[in-house]
């Protein structure tokens, strides 16, 4: 079983069945609805998710065609730009997994979109923990 949640818990996702391999999307329409660098989606069988706390989930028509759902107490994104008239799949936002995935990210898209300042990230440190200069950060 796969599981998935907002930042509040309040709206929750279980899929009894599978999940695509992931996508991550520079657009600038997918780094702003993500809250980050990108958004990551993930396609699964629309007949397949169950959703708890629905009602709390806020749509947004993000294109004359698709839309996308939020927590509407935390903001979190929880799909991802889905057909108005929907299909029989969903594309639902990696960040919102709860747990390792049974899935890896798969293909980058809108390269050419990627925000100026996450070019050359690899090369900043990574700590396992919070980043310990959070105190000396200053403009």
């Amino acid at each position: 079983m796969i599981e998935g949640s907002c930042l509040c818990g309040a709206v929750r996702f279980t899929i009894d069945g599978g999940m695509s391999g992931i996508v991550t999307c520079h657009c600038s329409m997918c780094r702003k609805a993500a809250g980050g660098a990108a958004g990551a989606f993930f396609v699964a069988q629309r007949d397949e998710v169950t959703w708890q706390g629905e009602e709390y989930l806020t749509v947004y028509r993000s294109s004359p065609e698709l839309e996308r759902s939020f927590c509407s107490r935390c903001g979190a994104a929880m799909t991802g730009a889905n057909l108005i008239a929907p299909d029989d799949t969903i594309i639902l936002t990696a960040n919102a997994l709860d747990g390792d995935a049974p899935a890896r990210v798969v293909a980058h898209e809108h390269a050419a979109s990627k925000a100026s300042w996450n070019d050359g990230n690899e090369k900043a440190p990574h700590f396992d923990g919070p980043f310990p200069g959070w105190e000396t950060l200053r403009p």
